[in-house]
C-alpha cells in the first residue's frame, strides 16, 4: 500500500516538471522515457527511504498517530529533496522554478500521506472489528465445549448409583464394616467429581485413584467375583487425561465382564508410555465385543471427552484380539506442571 501511495505521488510530480510545462524539442517519445525515467528515480528514493524509516524500531513501536506522521513526514521531506535534485539535473546544474516545483511536491506528498494513512486506518479497523469477531467466536465455542463437558461430567450413571446405595442399605444390616467402607468409596467418588468440576483435566495419578475407589464399592458388592489388577507407568502419574475417563472404561468391563457372565471377571487396566505418547489400556476376561458395537453412554462419553479436548490426538480401539480391550492412544502430552 506505501509503495502504491509514493508511486501515485511520484507520477504527479514527475510530469509535472518544468518541461513538460515549458515543452521540450526531445519529442514526444524522448520525454516519455525522461518521465519514466525520473519516476523511477523518484519511487526508488521515496520508497526505500520511507521503508527505512518505517522499520527502525522506535518507528514501528509508535502509537497509530504518531507513526503515520512520521511517514507522511519522510513521504514530504524525501520526494522534496529528490525532486529538487532532479529539477537541479534538469536544468543545467541549476534550479529553476524552484518554488514552484517544491510546493507542488509538498503538497502531493501531504495528500498521498493522507491518502495512505486513511486506507490504512480503514485497514486496521477491519482487522480490528474481524479479531473482535473472531474473538467472539472463539469465546462462543469455549462457552460451548465447557458446557458440553459440564454436562459429561455432571451425568453419573444411574444405575450404578442405584446399585450402590442399594447395597449399602443391605449391608448396613448384614457387616456394617463394609456398609461403612463403601459409604467413604463412593463419598470419595462424588467428592472427585465436584471438587474438579471447574477443571476438565485430571492427572493420570487422581484417574487410577479414582478408578481404584470404584472398584473398592464394585468388590465390596461382587465380593470374591472379581479380580483387579492395575499396572501403571508411574514416569506417567503427572500428565493429563480427561476428568473421569478411566471410571466409565472399567464400569464397562464389569458391566460386560462380570454382570454379563455372573462368574470370575479379571480386570486389568494398564497404563504405559510409547513413542508418540502413552497408551491405556481397559481390558476384561468377558464375552468378545461384537461386530456391529453400540458404545453405551459411558463410553460415549470417553470418546466425547477425548474429542472436545484431544481433537485429533488420540485413537480409542475396541480389540478382542489377542485379548479383549479398549485400547486409547494419545499423542498428545500435557504435563500438569504445578504438581511436580
Amino acid at each position: 500500500m506505501l509503495s502504491v501511495a509514493v508511486l501515485i505521488m511520484s507520477a504527479l510530480l514527475a510530469f509535472q516538471s518544468p518541461e513538460m510545462l515549458a515543452g521540450n524539442k526531445m519529442g514526444l517519445l524522448g520525454l516519455i522515457l525522461k518521465q519514466l525515467t525520473q519516476i523511477v528515480i523518484i519511487v526508488l528514493f521515496v520508497f526505500n527511504t520511507v521503508w527505512m524509516i518505517s522499520h527502525i524500531p522506535i518507528v514501528k513501536a509508535m502509537p497509530f498517530i504518531k507513526y503515520h506522521a512520521i511517514i507522511i513526514l519522510s513521504i514530504v521531506v524525501s520526494a522534496v529533496i529528490i525532486y529538487a535534485t532532479i529539477n537541479y539535473v534538469d536544468n543545467g546544474m541549476k534550479f529553476k522554478n524552484l518554488h514552484a516545483t517544491l510546493t507542488f511536491a509538498y503538497l502531493n506528498a501531504i495528500v498521498t500521506g493522507l491518502i495512505y494513512t486513511a486506507v490504512n486506518y480503514v485497514e486496521l479497523d477491519r482487522k480490528r472489528k474481524l479479531n473482535e469477531k473472531e474473538l467472539e467466536v472463539t469465546r462462543l465455542m469455549a462457552l460451548k465445549t465447557k458446557a458440553e463437558l459440564d454436562a459429561l461430567h455432571s451425568k453419573v450413571n444411574p444405575h450404578f448409583l442405584y446399585n450402590a446405595l442399594n447395597s449399602i442399605a443391605d449391608l448396613s444390616i448384614t457387616d456394617g464394616r463394609k456398609a461403612r467402607k463403601m459409604t467413604v468409596a463412593l463419598a470419595d467418588l462424588f467428592r472427585y467429581s465436584i471438587n474438579y468440576s471447574s477443571n476438565n483435566y485430571s492427572t493420570i495419578k487422581e484417574e487410577v485413584e479414582m478408578a481404584e475407589v470404584y472398584l473398592i464399592i464394585e468388590k465390596i458388592r461382587f465380593e470374591d467375583q472379581l479380580n483387579c489388577i492395575i499396572n501403571v507407568d508411574q514416569s506417567l502419574n503427572h500428565y493429563l487425561v480427561p476428568r473421569f475417563i478411566l471410571q466409565p472404561l472399567i464400569e464397562n468391563a464389569v458391566k460386560h465382564g462380570l454382570k454379563a457372565t455372573g462368574q470370575l471377571t479379571e480386570i486389568k487396566l494398564e497404563i504405559k508410555a510409547n513413542e508418540t505418547g502413552f497408551n491405556i489400556s481397559v481390558a476384561d476376561n468377558g464375552p468378545s465385543f461384537p461386530d456391529e458395537l453400540n458404545p453405551g453412554y459411558g463410553v460415549k462419553s470417553v470418546y466425547d471427552k477425548l474429542e472436545l479436548l484431544f481433537p485429533g490426538y488420540f485413537d480409542l480401539r475396541f480389540i478382542n484380539s489377542p485379548y479383549k480391550h479398549v485400547s486409547i492412544d494419545i499423542q498428545k502430552l500435557i504435563k500438569n506442571e504445578p504438581a511436580i
